[in-house]
């Protein structure tokens, strides 16, 4: 158990796979939650979806805002209406991703671009526009979720494993370069999540073997927490029975 109720948290790609687990661990553990949203329809289901948790119309604990985290004017708005609303802003996680298939081979520069926009230069705007109210607190915590492909290029997934290894080198920087502002920067490195889509894009696997959301979100809340305050820099494997 982590003591976040005086911790705000912006959330990006919450409405994906393992965005409404995540949402609901943060809230768990008394967190107050911004999320961006492009799908407007998508943001308010998720809000629905929270019941009691997303707090009461007048005290939210939940706020979700149609802006597209890639746009980085559109987050500083997002990060005005945190501090208007809650006062500060500590954490900023990135869930933002999914699989894109591109060989190496047949070096196909849009395929690999097409994934590093999805990927690195979203989580990169997002966050720099959380950047400035933790820097001015002396405070803060960046998460961002990858892959193990980071680590290792796949057959078949080059762009794939580009972009999240750049997004794993680019969140090491910042933790150096932040590391004495009172600010972590960490990356999570799930191998195969078990969601509906990977089940039936590999239908003969067992997904028991894989991780599941509930087993990122505490890792991701963890890496949120004062307690993991020694840890910057890093890249945490979740890798479970695979």
């Amino acid at each position: 158990m982590f003591d976040l109720s005086k911790r705000a948290v912006v959330l990006t790609g919450a409405t994906g796979n393992i965005g409404p687990t995540v949402v609901r661990a943060y809230l768990e553990q008394g967190a107050h939650i911004a999320i961006p949203v492009r799908d407007e329809a998508k943001g308010a289901g998720l809000r629905e979806s929270l019941g009691e948790l997303a707090g009461p119309a007048d005290d939210p604990r939940v706020l979700v805002r149609t802006a597209d985290p890639g746009d980085r004017a559109a987050m500083e708005g997002l990060v005005e209406q945190v501090l208007r609303a809650w006062g500060r802003l500590d954490v900023v996680a990135n869930l933002i991703g999914g699989y894109a298939a591109s060989d190496a081979a047949g070096g196909d520069l849009a395929a690999y671009r097409g994934y590093w926009d999805q990927k690195v230069a979203t989580i990169v705007a997002a966050t720099v526009a959380c950047l400035r109210p933790m820097r001015a607190r002396g405070y803060g915590r960046i998460v961002n979720v990858a892959s193990t492909a980071a680590l290792k290029g796949e057959k078949g997934a080059a762009g794939y494993a580009m972009a999240n290894a750049a997004l794993l080198r680019w969140t090491e920087s910042l933790a150096e370069e932040t590391k004495r502002e009172g600010i972590t920067a960490n990356c999570v490195l799930p191998r195969i999540i078990d969601n509906a889509e990977n089940r039936a894009a590999m239908p003969k696997a067992d997904p028991s073997r894989w991780a599941t959301a509930a087993e990122i979100a505490a890792v991701v809340v963890f890496l949120s927490s004062e307690e993991a305050s020694g840890i910057t820099g890093t890249a945490v494997p979740v890798t479970a029975r695979t």
